[in-house]
């Protein structure tokens, strides 16, 4: 059976992409980029293994009305087999949604390699490029400028004016996997980052309240 190697699952999402989203994180990625924002998801040991029906019917089962998905990571390509064949079931169960993905690679790299080209189809908006921290940000999808956002299909291309209208620096919330609501998501700033952290992990306010 086709399994994922996943390390989270958040919803519903509004940092990652436009509208209201589930994301996904795989884990495993060889890059190592210096300021990488999720280093704990490089690993290839961090993630569990989930089987695609089991994960595709839990994306099915979640009541809140949303717009799609986004798969980050962790690199997804790496994974593209099975990403796919979650993708083309999720095309059966939820077929309004729109399909968002994460690459470290370049868009022309995966269109060159037969193992991980058949995934591009499955996908409506492609960011991809490695993050370089040293080449300022200029899109409020990508953490770096020398990364690129691709609309690969009609659906995709309708929504370019959703995605460039986003709020550059979003951030969500979400539970990490010690069930602290610890997990910043979205695409910011180490400094931000930090500083949302911070805020997180402060102790509560004990002033009385008059």
């Amino acid at each position: 059976m086709t399994t994922l190697r996943l390390f989270a699952l958040a919803w519903p999402v509004t940092a990652l992409g436009p509208g209201s989203r589930a994301v996904l994180w795989v884990a495993g990625c060889p890059r190592d980029c210096p300021g990488c924002i999720s280093p704990e998801m490089q690993a290839y040991d961090a993630g569990e293994d989930v089987p695609i029906p089991a994960l595709a019917a839990r994306l099915e089962r979640i009541a809140v009305p949303l717009d799609g998905v986004t798969v980050s990571g962790g690199e997804p390509f790496d994974q593209a087999e099975a990403l796919a064949a979650l993708l083309d079931r999720l095309a059966e169960l939820r077929p309004d949604w729109n399909v968002l993905v994460y690459t470290g690679y370049l868009i022309e790299e995966l269109r060159a390699d037969p193992l991980r080209a058949p995934l591009l189809d499955r996908i409506d908006i492609l960011a991809d490029g490695p993050y370089r921290r040293e080449i300022p940000r200029h899109h409020p999808l990508t953490g770096s400028g020398n990364q690129r956002v691709h609309y690969l299909t009609a659906r995709g291309v309708s929504l370019r004016g959703a995605v460039e209208a986003l709020e550059s620096g979003a951030m969500n919330l979400g539970l990490s996997r010690s069930g602290r609501t610890d997990m910043i998501i979205g695409v910011t700033e180490a400094q931000a980052r930090a500083d949302a952290c911070c805020e997180l992990t402060a102790p509560p306010d004990d002033t009385p309240v008059e």
